[in-house]
Formats: structure tokens, sequence, C-alpha cells
């Protein structure tokens, strides 16, 4: 059977939208197992970047490459191939210098050019899509359509392909599946595709064949991980495995000696207990655990009593056989703990199925003695979401440094959500606990105390919007000093005499730890104990507002715990008492950073090549206009796509689900919405009426619906994602209607405006990201998804009359 040439473009817009999704998610995780940092938005905005670049080259020889459509995809495919293996072994291989540095500024400007190289990849996808979009032989509504279903079934694929085959193999496969698949549809027949088909394929073979060897990263120095290349060391990487949300590595370690060790609460003073490290565990390089070989012996366990890991079984001494849940299992330091103090229950719930996996699989004989444990229950699921679903009640909750970080001061954790320490969140673990249950977490603090001292504000915050008028009460502090490591210790009933005199005597055993807050605690004069002392809200309110940085309380609106620093940091004039006490706000110079580099960027490989090349273009009627429009619309698309991405994600129960469930259902829905584009917004009256519609459906979902979300984290895996769909795709299918139809317009009235209108929409969509972090990490998840309706509105408004665009004929002739 004779297939059609628009159909072979259908298919090949799918296919490369596909692999185009599949490697952003992919070079994602490369670039943050290197880097330590959390940048998603960045790697975004390569991608982004890679597209609007490769409209302006279609600028030059749209005409020529259509002419020769055939060889040109083919050699396009071959030559992304190429660069995405190219750009992946430099990445790997690599030196981006002292991660520690203070001066975080250099840090970034070691690895930005480096991770730039990820942008050549997605040019040649972005010259493949871009002119099978503005060939006027195909359906521009057609082409979007199988475009946007393409990257919907990548963003589901490749949660799969990086769980059974790792990063590397998944953008090895993608490579080839792109280039094979292509060169069936298109069938080159000159001598150049074919010979650019060949080398890629050699590449591919020989990628396959040494991947263990051109993918062995260079680990920055200072890291985790980089003592492990250098020979004769006692530590040294043992396994390596991706999870779809990090790389887990397992490394040997030497014994732990109390003296050299910095922070000596974690590991105690017993010399027994301290030959028993021997395994240690990282998630992307830093974040870490230590896995202790244990044999099965409770009292082999001797001195891990000493940690401050104990602290909530001291405090709940008068329970024989404790109810225990941990969240994030790690190398299972908090279940040896439970399981010394004879714990009757223990569920370890762990985010990472490559974790679950080492513990039970990979490092079985190792762990088997408490894996194994009648009492130990694992749990691959994420913290919160697996409590909210169970009745289970417990006497003790713990969280040790969930969510660690690399600690460097140009970390981008502070871009990073995290729901484990906010309002709701806390409420919902006392609600697990038993009226006597204890709820202990504990984090590393800073020198000028905000970390911890952030912790202590939202659980006061929490207890007050459970109808708590005294929560001073409830509420122990334990921390080590010097170099602070501290634990908040928190009930839902006040702390009796008994306790507080059992954690005090236990404190006063070792010189590391004292009880730093504490109920009419007087003798300790630091900012928990100022703080918990005040027992006034006004108060706390008046201290929180005028502290040096931002202590206030967290909520899932505005999970960024980590950020602590205040746009007015930026203006400290230098050398003034306040910006010597000050660290660097990360946060605000990355983004200003980040909009530099990519203006920079997109003025010289976008604007400029623009004017030297379609300065005609700017002569069409309302070229402004159409400008504005596109740009709206990168802008808006990404605002309203972060934050259903962050919507979502408690609700599905795992960051995994949230990207491709929430993804694919967007990208689904517009796709749909391209093909109705033509009937929906023929006309300009009535883009103002499917702005009103997305408007309105916003508002609704937005006012109604998502604040009962909570509510139905029970409800049965298939119904959620089965309402999650029906919330995300009218949304989708508005937004699926503005693109295509400006697209089919200038292709019929303005042609020489079309690389504008793809560079304008590309670019404002590398900015889209960044400003969204901005803004939600300023004023919240549910701001930026409001955002976008202005935006929008905006956009109908800059659109010109769509009275005179004719549909262009999808019949074609090859």
């Amino acid at each position: 059977m004779k297939i059609s040439p628009l159909t072979r473009a259908s298919f090949l817009a799918f296919l490369i939208a596909f692999t185009t999704l599949f490697a952003q998610i992919l070079v994602h995780r490369i670039v943050s197992a290197k880097l330590l940092n959390n940048y998603a938005f960045f790697i975004i905005s390569l991608c982004l970047l890679g597209f609007a670049i490769s409209g302006i080259i279609l600028s030059y020889g749209l005409k020529f490459f259509l002419s020769r459509q055939n060889d040109f995809m083919a050699i396009c495919a071959s030559l992304f191939a190429i660069t995405m293996i190219g750009a992946s072994i430099i990445f790997y291989r690599i030196d981006v210098g002292d991660q520690l540095s203070p001066l975080y500024m250099i840090d970034l400007v070691n690895w930005i050019p480096i991770a730039l190289l990820f942008t050549v990849p997605f040019i040649f996808c972005g010259l493949m899509l871009g002119a099978l979009l503005s060939a006027s032989c195909y359906a521009t509504t057609r082409i979007y359509c199988f475009d946007l279903l393409g990257s919907a079934l990548g963003a589901a694929a490749v949660i799969i392909a990086i769980r059974w085959l790792g990063v590397e193999l998944s953008m090895l496969l993608a490579c080839a599946c792109l280039l094979f698949g292509t060169v069936m549809l298109s069938l080159p027949i000159r001598r150049f595709a074919m010979v650019t088909s060949g080398l890629s394929l050699a590449l591919l073979t020989i990628a396959f064949l040494l991947d263990n060897s051109l993918f062995a990263m260079k680990y920055p120095q200072k890291s985790m991980l980089a003592d492990t290349q250098k020979s004769g060391e006692a530590f040294g990487i043992e396994y390596i495995i991706w999870d779809p949300l990090s790389r887990i590595e397992v490394s040997r370690i030497p014994p732990v000696s109390f003296k050299n060790f910095f922070y000596k609460s974690l590991i105690g003073t017993n010399p027994s207990l301290h030959q028993k490290f021997k395994r240690m565990i990282t998630q992307n390089n830093f974040a870490f655990t230590y896995a202790l070989e244990y044999n099965g012996n409770p009292s082999s366990l001797k001195g891990i009593e000493e940690t401050i890991y104990a602290s909530a079984y001291v405090a709940m001494s008068s329970v024989a056989r404790p109810k225990v849940a941990t969240i994030g299992v790690g190398g299972g330091f908090d279940i040896l703990t439970a399981i010394y103090f004879n714990a009757s229950e223990v569920t370890g719930i762990e985010i990472n199925s490559a974790t679950c996996d080492i513990l039970t699989k990979t490092y079985a004989d190792y762990f088997r003695h408490w894996v194994k444990d009648p009492r130990v229950h694992l749990v691959n699921e994420e913290g919160r979401y697996y409590l909210a679903t169970t009745d289970k009640k417990y006497d003790v909750i713990q969280l040790s440094g969930v969510d660690s970080y690399s600690g460097t001061p140009g970390a981008a954790h502070v871009f990073s959500e995290s729901y484990l320490y906010t309002e709701d969140a806390m409420q919902l673990y006392l609600s697990k606990l038993t009226d006597n249950g204890i709820l202990n977490i504990m984090r590393l603090e800073h020198d000028y105390p905000r970390e911890m001292l952030r912790v202590l504000t939202t659980a006061i915050s929490s207890l007050r919007k459970m109808g708590i008028s005294n929560p001073s009460a409830h509420i122990v502090m334990v921390s080590q000093q010097p170099n602070n490591f501290t634990a908040l210790l928190l009930k839902k009933t006040p702390f009796s005499a008994k306790e507080m005199e059992a954690v005090e005597l236990w404190a006063a055993s070792f010189p590391y730890l004292t009880v730093s807050a504490a109920p009419n605690l007087n003798a300790a004069e630091n900012a928990y104990q100022i703080i918990l002392s005040l027992n006034n809200q006004e108060k706390e309110k008046a201290v929180i507002a005028n502290y040096l940085y931002d202590i206030s309380p967290v909520g899932d609106n505005r999970p960024f715990f980590f950020r602590f620093s205040f746009w007015k940091h930026l203006f400290l004039p230098h050398g003034s008492p306040l910006s010597e006490q000050v660290a660097v706000p990360v946060l605000e110079y990355s983004i200003l950073f980040l909009l530099g580099i990519t203006g920079v960027v997109a003025i010289l490989c976008v604007i400029l090549p623009l004017f030297l090349s379609s300065a005609a273009g700017l002569h069409n009627k309302h070229a402004g206009r159409y400008g504005l429009f596109c740009a709206s619309l990168g802008i808006g698309y990404m605002a309203i796509e972060i934050s259903l991405l962050q919507k979502f994600g408690l609700f599905l129960g795992h960051p995994n689900y949230s990207l491709s469930v929430v993804l694919a259902s967007l990208l689904v829905a517009t796709g749909a919405g391209s093909l109705f584009a033509e009937f929906v917004v023929a006309k300009r009256k009535k883009m103002y009426v499917t702005v009103v519609a997305l408007t309105l459906v916003i508002l609704v979902e937005y006012s109604l619906i998502f604040p009962l979300l909570p509510q139905m984290v029970s409800f049965p895996f298939f119904l959620k994602i089965s309402l999650v769909f029906l919330l995300v795709a009218p949304v989708g299918f508005c937004l699926g209607t503005f693109f295509p139809t400006v697209l089919e317009q200038l292709k019929t009235n303005a042609p020489n405006f079309v690389p504008w209108a793809w560079g304008l929409n590309g670019i404002f969509s590398v900015i889209g990201p960044i400003a969204g972090v901005a803004l939600s990490t300023t004023w919240g998840i549910n701001v930026l998804l409001l955002s976008a309706i202005p935006i929008y509105f905006f956009a109908a408004w800059a659109l010109p009359s769509l009275t005179h665009c004719k549909p262009t004929n999808p019949r074609i002739s090859v």
C-alpha cells in the first residue's frame, strides 16, 4: 500500500517530536548527575533555544531544503545522532571545576558553555519540524497535531526507558530510532545523505559497544565521588544505576573516625560501630547516606543510641516497642536505629525505585539482615502520598535530611520545590502519629541559622492551624555544636516533664549535643529558642519579617523550602555590615545570569541572523503584532505547563507520574486543539472566545477543583489519571488552537514572516521557564498559573484579523 506524502510527513513529525522530548528529559538527567543542580528549566531552555536557532537557518534556505526534503531529513537525523553522542561524551569527560567554591558565579561560567553544547542536537530536530510546519504543501494543523502527539508519547516512554535501560543506552536508542525511522520515511537518494546516515550508524554502533568507557564521568572537584577516581584509594564506586528521578551510586568507604568526622552527631563515639561503615549510597554524586554492615543482632549496633538519629526514641522511652515510619530509606540508617530501639514495626518509604532495587536485589546479601527482618516493610512511594493513603498510626515518623542537596554555595536546590517540609506536610505527619507519637525532622544548619529555623516556623504555624494555641509546649530541638546538625521533635500533645528530662540527660551525656530549644528553656540563647519562646503569633510574624533571611513558613503553593534569600539582597551596599553577613543570593543572581546568557545567545543566534536574512518579513503589515502574539504564546504556554506539572505532582503520588501523565495529557489535548483550530478561531472575535474559554476553565479548576485534590489522593490510580486528563484536556485544547492558526495565516499572507514567528516563539519559550521559576519562587505556583490569563488576552489583542486566513490545501505531490 502506497503511503501518501502527507501521511509520511505526519508520521515523521510524530517521530521527531517523540525523540525531542525523550532526549530533552535524558539531557536533564545527565546534567543533574554531574553538576548536582536541578536546573530543569534551563535544560528545557536549551532545547527550545535550539528550535529558535533552527528557525534562523530555515529562513536562509527553506526553499532549498524543501526541494531536497528527503535527503535533508535524513541528514538532520544523522547530525542529531552525531551531535547528541558527541555532546554527551564531551560533557561526561570535561572538568567543570570546583563545585564547592564560594564564588558560585565562576561555577556557572564553567558549566553553562559546556551545557550549551546540548543545544546543537535540538537545532537539527527544530530544522526537521520547522521545515514540515513551514511547507505550504502540508496542513499545519495536522503536522502540529502529530508533533504534539509524539511529544506526549515521548514524555511517557522516557520514564520506562530510563528505568530499564539507564540514561546512556536510552539516549543511544532515541538516536537510533530517529535515524532509522527518518531514513525509512524519507527514503534519501543523494550520496551525501546516505554517507552521513552511514557515519551516524557507525558511531551509534561504536557507542552501543563501548558505552561504559565512552560515558565514563569525570566528577567535579571536591564532590562526593571525586576521590573515587584517584588510584590507590579505599574509596571507590562499585555500582551505578539510573532511576527516572536521579542516578544512584554505591561506593565502598573506609571506616569513619570520630576524631576526623565533621558531623560527630551522625556517628557517635563507639569505634565498634564505626567499623561497620563500609558502604555509602549517593544520589547524583552528593546527597549521601551510610550503609552499615549489619549481622542481624541488634546489640551489634551499640553506639547508634549516641547519634542524633536516636533523639525521638529517647524522648518517648515509655513506649516499649514503637511503630516507626521513615521517609527516605537510603542505606537504612534510620531503620537500623528503629531496630536497635526494639521497634515492633518499621515502614521504610523510599521514592527511588533504584534504591529499593539496590537494597532488595543487587546488594541483597549485604542488606539482607534488616531488609528481610519481618518487622521491616519497604515501600517504593513518595512519602506524603503513602502517608495520605494509609490508615496506620505511628509512634515515630522520621525524616533525616530527605531532599538532601549538594551543599555548594552555588547549588540550585533553591530552584527545586520540596513538598516534604510544608505546613500541609507537617499537618499530615501529625495526623498519622499516635496520641503520644513524635515527628523527628533532622537537617544540616548554616552558621547563620535559617534552614532548621524555617522548619521551626513552619512547625509552629502548622500547630496553630490545627487549633493548638501554645505551640512551644509541643516542640523540642536538639543540635550538634559546633557545625550545626539539628533535630526538631514535634508532638500533637505537649512534651511531659519526664520526656524533657530524658532528652536533656541524654544530650548532656555527649559533648557534641545540646538541647537548643524547648518549652521553658531559658538558658539557651539562640534563634531557635528566641522564636519558640515568643509563643505569640504577632510577635513571631514580626521576628520573621525582620530576620536577615526568609524563614517564613512554607506552604504547598510556594514549596521552595531551600530559598532563603530575598530579591532585596541583590541591592545591599558592598562592604556594608549586612552584605558581609548575607550569603550570596543564589536564586536571584542565577536567574539574572541565565536570562542574560539566553538573551545574548538569542540576539546573536536568532535576532541578528533574522535581520540579515529575513528583514523583509518585518515590512509586512502587522509584523509587530504578529511578533507580540508569537512571543506571548511562548511565555504563556510555559507558565501553564510548569504550574500544572507542579500542581498534580503530589496528587499522582510520584514526580514521574506527573511528568508522564500531566505532560502527555497536555500535549495530546493541545494536538487535538490544533486539529480544530480552523473552526475555533477562524475569525479574530473567535480568538477572544477561545481565550475567555481558557480563562473560565483555569478559574473554575483553580477555585473549585484544585482545593479538593488533597482529599482525592486515596482514589484508585486509574481514576486519578482519568481525573487529571479531564482537568488538563480542556486547557490543552484551548492552547492548541493559537500557534497553528497564526502559522497557517502567515504561510498564506506573509510567508517571509514565518521564520520570525518561529524564532520569536522559540526565544520566549526559552525565557518562559526562567521567568516562571522567578515568579513561582517569589509569589507561588498559583500566581504563575493565573499569570497566563492576561498573557493570552494580550496575545488575542495582538493578533491581526483572521478574516482573510485561508486554510492550506493538504493535497501535495512529490
